[in-house]
This record gives C-alpha cells, sequence and structure tokens, in this order.
C-alpha cells in the first residue's frame, strides 16, 4: 500500500514539474516565471461586461473565421424621429509601434434613404481628449444596414481606444439633423485581447 501511494506522488511530482518550483513539504506552492507569463488561450480570456465577442463567417478559401468584439450605445441614437439600434464593432488591425491598432467602426442596423446618408460629417472624442473630425463614408449593406469606420485622428483612434473609458459620437447627417452616440468602452485591451489577433 505504501508503495502505491509513493508511486503516485511520483506521477503528481512529475506532472506539475512544469509548472511549480522544487519546494520542502508544507511550503506554500509556487510557480515557475514562465508560467505565469504565459498569454491566456483565446476563449478563455475574461471579457468585460460592456464587450461581447462575436465570431465572424468563416472564410471560404480558407476556412479562418475573423471574430470581432462590439458593444452598445448607452441609449439607441434616433435617426429621422426613430431610435436605430448601433453597434461599435472593433476589429483586429495591425501593430504599430508596438501597438495593437484595432480597427474601429460603427454600425447601425437599418437606416433607410439610400442618397441621405452616404456621406456625412461626424466628431467623436475619447474621454476628455480633443475631438476629432471625419467625413465618413457608410457602406449599404442588407436590409439597409450601414458601417462606417472611425479611421482617422491623431492618435489613431484604433489605438486610443486602449486606454479609454468612454467614446461619444456625434453625427450630421443634414437631412435627418445631428445625432449623438455614447459608447461606454472601458475594457477594450481586454475584448481585443479575447479576439486573439495575429502577430
Amino acid at each position: 500500500m505504501r508503495r502505491l501511494i509513493t508511486g503516485s506522488l511520483l506521477i503528481l511530482a512529475i506532472a506539475v514539474s512544469g509548472v511549480a518550483r522544487g519546494q520542502s513539504a508544507g511550503q506554500p506552492l509556487q510557480l515557475s516565471p514562465y508560467a505565469t507569463n504565459q498569454p491566456a488561450p483565446a476563449g478563455h480570456v475574461k471579457v468585460p461586461v460592456n464587450w461581447k465577442i462575436i465570431s465572424g463567417r468563416p472564410d471560404p478559401l480558407t476556412g479562418e473565421t475573423s471574430p470581432k468584439a462590439q458593444t452598445t450605445p448607452k441609449v439607441p441614437p434616433v435617426v429621422n424621429g426613430k431610435p436605430v439600434p448601433t453597434l461599435l464593432i472593433m476589429r483586429c488591425g495591425y501593430r504599430r509601434q508596438g501597438l495593437e491598432d484595432a480597427s474601429l467602426s460603427v454600425r447601425f442596423a437599418s437606416l433607410t434613404g439610400v442618397g441621405h446618408f452616404k456621406k456625412f460629417e461626424a466628431r467623436y472624442r475619447f474621454d476628455e481628449s480633443d475631438v476629432q473630425e471625419l467625413t465618413a463614408t457608410s457602406k449599404v449593406e442588407k436590409n439597409h444596414a450601414r458601417e462606417f469606420k472611425l479611421d482617422s485622428g491623431d492618435p489613431d483612434p484604433g489605438i486610443e481606444i486602449a486606454g479609454a473609458a468612454r467614446l461619444r459620437v456625434q453625427m450630421n447627417f443634414q437631412s435627418a439633423g445631428v445625432t449623438f452616440m455614447d459608447f461606454n468602452v472601458s475594457g477594450a485591451t481586454q475584448a481585443l485581447n479575447a479576439l486573439a489577433c495575429p502577430d
């Protein structure tokens, strides 16, 4: 019986040898340095409650998916007197000066009037930073869904979101007037990590 217990302890010691340092009985378990610095595997990264990770459709040629992180504004914007379901979408971008430069876009679930919202003026601001202006061009999708990129500003919005808690966006649709959105973007870095963007 004693031999069986000793053998079991030996197996246990071998199983944890890649993680734990050698230590005497009664001491707390200590993790080795390389074990504590390992990145969390995709799907195991804790995502803030204000962000949701969505798997994209597989590429027909490669089979790879393009996941995205999305969040909703505190209150849906009103366009032509009607609230419009809206998303802020964050996708993998590329690394710039060692920082992950995410791709950011705003997506309206349904906007009618093809000519009215193709091109419009927009302004945005992260926290209390400078107000950035851009001329946005929206891409029309199925069921009148439209999406436009936040792709101008200094610093780049895909980098600036990493340390921000709030993003406010104002759009001037001319015929439909001015529309405003307020997003809680805290935890954007964790959401981006959950996408497991390639290096």
